[in-house]
């Protein structure tokens, strides 16, 4: 009888181990919008990230001294075109530039790329939220981003008509405020085309609705959950000692 309690006992604690992974998984948001978006800018087409025109839509950021980090999950707002449709874009991770504010665009290094399928709302111009987990973003969601490391993440090549959300209207030297961020990750531009200190017209630099993070386990919730499992058993046992009495 005994042994049977035992060997439950340790059933049970692995299962609620083994729960902790998804019940308890949670999204922590490393970098992100953080006002309302008011506009939308059309992703280009262009097959070449920097290219002039039809380019990139992207921001460039520092991680914190903490890493590695990875993008488990990128949400993107996005916002159909003038009729439905799906098709794909690409998502990609290059070094940045520089490591000062409002200077660093996309370099050369391309760490990593996937190209992304989306399908638009079937009501024209509507705005939507695209959420991409590892399995729609498998080399950028791979990619092991170093600590105190300068990176871009941008998107380009569509092959649809599709926009990307932004907050028009901030003063220049301020986007990078706009970013809410965590981890010790730094904001450090946004950019279009390639070009930094990205402007859409005069006196107004957009904030893009890009948004990354990873997805961790708390660690209180496994001992949590080992707790409950150890004071079940203990129970089990107080019974079975009482029915042998």
């Amino acid at each position: 009888m005994i042994s049977r309690i035992r060997m439950y006992c340790l059933s049970m604690l692995v299962l609620c181990l083994s729960m902790s992974q998804s019940l308890f998984a949670v999204d922590v948001a490393l970098f992100g919008p953080g006002l309302a978006a008011n506009t939308s800018a059309s992703i280009g087409t262009a097959t070449a990230y920097n290219a002039a025109s039809q380019g990139n839509l992207g921001v460039a950021f520092l991680t914190g001294g903490s890493g590695p980090f990875n993008m488990d999950w990128v949400t993107l707002d996005l916002t159909s075109g003038a009729t439905s449709t799906s098709g794909t874009f690409k998502l990609a991770i290059h070094d940045s530039t520089s490591t000062t504010p409002y200077v660093g665009v996309a370099g050369t290094t391309a760490y990593a790329t996937d190209t992304v399928s989306f399908t638009t709302p079937a009501t024209a111009n509507t705005p939507f939220l695209l959420t991409l987990r590892a399995a729609d973003i498998p080399n950028v969601s791979g990619y092991s981003m170093l600590a105190n490391t300068a990176y871009t993440l941008f998107v380009y090549n569509a092959s649809g008509s599709l926009a990307l959300r932004r907050t028009t209207g901030l003063a220049d030297g301020t986007t990078n405020a706009f970013y809410t961020v965590s981890n010790g990750f730094v904001a450090l531009d946004t950019f279009r085309n390639n070009t930094a200190n990205y402007s859409n017209i005069a006196g107004s630099y957009p904030g893009f609705h890009i948004a990354f993070g990873q997805t961790v386990v708390p660690e209180p919730s496994t001992w949590a959950l080992g707790g409950i499992a150890t004071i079940f058993c203990v129970a089990l046992r107080k019974r079975s000692k009482f029915a042998r009495a």
